[in-house]
């Protein structure tokens, strides 16, 4: 029956390719009817997979700590006779605590005064509210030529329901009934993320421990399954996301600690309330790049309305904010990030606004290095793609209106070909050379191999004639 039939190999593909589309349709119309419960395994899987996160978070940050110390600090302990555990071990130690002393500095530095302002904050926020809503009747009523007494008594009645702490609608009453009804699930989860930390905190170590075997055995692994070219392709990669990803966070830490410090030293000057507080909002708020600085000033401007009533100290802040912004964007972020992305303006801001919208808040503080590293591969594989066709890669041959028109395009296409021409042509001259010289070398081995060959069987005859078997 099947005598007749004759294997088609196109055939056979087409029948491959829709088996998998078919799959891949039912596989995703499956994902889409238990998109919930898969969603619920996805958060599960990345709940338990926290503490890691968090692990190699700490050892990330705490490797550059690590290799300074074990470079030059404890290279004594390998003068007269090699002792690696012992300078591994000691390394590991002192940068530990290195790390902890300086998180705990920060912490005593500003935890207290911290407190001590949302204390403050909490006990008279009630009467800065009522302080404010008096103030905006006061002005609502010396605009009573321009707004009808109707408008103002439903915009105050607006403005009282909001800030009201009972009621429906009110925001204190809707964050006073949030907390009530899930006050459990937030201890919860709070406790969940400090276990998570300090189990994190445990495994940090031990991935600084066992660095070099896990990279050792990382590498391994990619030697087995790809090429040479391909494996050097993918440890350059890594090599520069490590870099990226390492500079830009660095930086990102010093420049916002740097911009919270100038903050509460120029608030402090100026007898601002809750300086402390504002400072460390615009602070952390100015690890997002280009929104961080707007983020950070809106609810601290609210705060000092609120807390003085006076529309004159909001204005000057929002001054001391744009000036520091235009120093920290032009000076201060330069001088200690360098050219860490290398990304545009437009590109910043397509990078946080994307992230942000995937990974929420942190997306907003990695989007740009990620995007840094992305449009680095990019990049890569486009000049690779316009080498093979010997176009050039600077960007500025691609400024013209008509690109293969134009003489200097043209004058680079002809001096990429005659390259690649005389690195052929001594490509080809030099693995000549070398299959010369190893056509040679092998002649002297096999040469070498032969007069040994022939010794021993010389000597093998001249004792066997003595003891008179030849």
């Amino acid at each position: 029956m099947f005598k007749r039939f004759k294997k088609n190999d196109n055939y056979f593909v087409i029948a491959v390719y829709a088996f998998l589309v078919i799959a891949a349709a039912i596989g995703l119309i499956w994902v889409l009817m238990h998109f919930d419960t898969i969603t619920s395994w996805i958060g599960g899987v990345i709940g338990a997979m926290l503490p890691f996160v968090y692990g190699f978070i700490i050892a990330y940050m705490c490797n550059p700590i690590y290799k300074k110390l074990h470079k030059y600090v404890f290279k004594f302990f390998d003068r007269k006779k090699p002792h690696p555990k012992l300078r591994k071990a000691f390394s590991i130690i002192l940068t530990y605590i290195i790390f902890i002393a300086i998180i705990a500095a920060m912490l005593l530095a500003i935890v207290p005064s911290l407190i001590s302002s949302l204390s403050s904050l909490l006990d008279n926020i009630m009467g800065y509210i009522g302080e404010g809503t008096e103030w905006l009747e006061n002005t609502l009523n010396k605009l009573s030529n321009t707004i009808s007494a109707i408008n103002s008594e439903e915009i105050m009645t607006s403005v009282n329901n909001f800030f009201s702490t009972s009621g429906e609608g009110g925001m204190f009453a809707s964050i006073i009934n949030y907390l009530k009804d899930n006050l459990s699930g937030i201890l919860i989860t709070f406790i969940d993320q400090i276990f998570s930390i300090l189990v994190g905190f445990i495994l940090s170590i031990y991935f600084l421990i066992y660095k070099d075997t896990m990279v050792a055995k990382l590498k391994k692994i990619l030697c087995a399954m790809f090429k040479e070219k391909n494996y050097n392709r993918i440890i350059n990669f890594a090599r520069y996301t490590d870099k990226t990803f390492g500079r830009y966070m660095l930086g990102v830490i010093l420049d916002s600690t740097l911009v919270g410090v100038i903050m509460f030293v120029i608030l402090a000057i100026l007898d601002y309330d809750y300086a402390i507080l504002i400072a460390v909002t615009c602070g952390i708020t100015n690890v997002i790049p280009f929104f961080g600085p707007f983020i950070g000033a809106i609810p601290s401007g609210l705060l000092i309305l609120i807390a003085t009533g006076d529309p004159i100290k909001v204005l000057i802040f929002a001054v001391i904010v744009l000036i520091l912004q235009q120093v920290d964007g032009n000076i201060i972020a330069p001088y200690i990030q360098g050219t860490a992305t290398g990304l545009t303006p437009i590109g910043v801001i397509a990078a946080v606004t994307f992230a942000s919208h995937v990974f929420k808040f942190t997306g907003m503080v990695i989007g740009v290095p990620l995007c840094a590293v992305v449009t680095y591969y990019v990049s890569c594989l486009v000049k690779s793609k316009l080498r093979k066709k010997h176009m050039p890669t600077h960007t500025d041959y691609y400024r013209v209106k008509d690109i293969y028109e134009d003489e200097n395009f043209s004058k680079a296409r002809f001096a990429l070909e005659a390259e690649e021409q005389l690195d052929s042509s001594e490509t080809i001259a030099t693995a000549a050379i070398k299959e010369e010289v190893l056509q040679e070398i092998k002649e002297k081995v096999v040469e070498e191999v032969m007069h040994e060959a022939l010794d021993h069987i010389n000597e093998e005859v001249e004792a066997k004639a003595k003891e008179g078997e030849v």
